[in-house]
């Protein structure tokens, strides 16, 4: 089965035959970077987070496309934070914001695994800085300023 026809099993949602095609592909090219990254988004859309991680880990060894690179570490990320793995969590966003500094959605992560690793100061931190560059509402635009400028430091106090 070709990989065009795996994506499109993934895009219906189709994990399990999505699985197994990947999986099947697999053993004719075991290098391929973007049948790893089929098979542990599959693996994650049939809640096998486990059997996600070692599929993950090869295709970012092997080296995706920018395309599929983010959404690669955003999808590790993740399954480490399912299982409680915060620090691998916050590991991999890391690495993925120093990869895709204007990727928000892995803002939005790194913050979720800064929380759940209680870096509840830095988790807050980049979620309002989230919230302050991207939000549309009218409210929010009418102080943007100061919730930036408040969203590198919450502790802090002027007199």
């Amino acid at each position: 089965m070709s990989i065009s026809k795996v994506r499109e099993l993934l895009d219906n949602r189709s994990y399990e035959e999505a699985k197994e095609a990947a999986e099947r592909a697999l053993q004719d090219d075991p290098n391929n970077a973007l049948l790893h990254y089929y098979a542990a988004w599959s693996c994650d859309g049939l809640s096998l987070e486990t059997s996600a991680i070692p599929y993950y880990e090869k295709a970012l060894e092997l080296g995706l496309p920018d395309a599929d690179l983010a959404d690669a570490y955003i999808g590790l990320g993740s399954t480490y934070r399912a299982i409680g793995n915060y620090e691998k969590a916050s590991e991999t966003f890391n690495k993925a914001r120093t990869a895709f500094p204007d990727n928000k959605a892995i803002t939005v992560f790194a913050s979720m695994a800064l929380y759940n690793s209680q870096n509840y100061k830095e988790a807050m931190q980049l979620a309002i800085q989230i919230i302050g560059e991207t939000s549309t509402n009218s409210d929010i635009i009418a102080y943007k300023k100061a919730i930036l400028n408040y969203a590198h430091d919450l502790d802090a106090v002027w007199e």
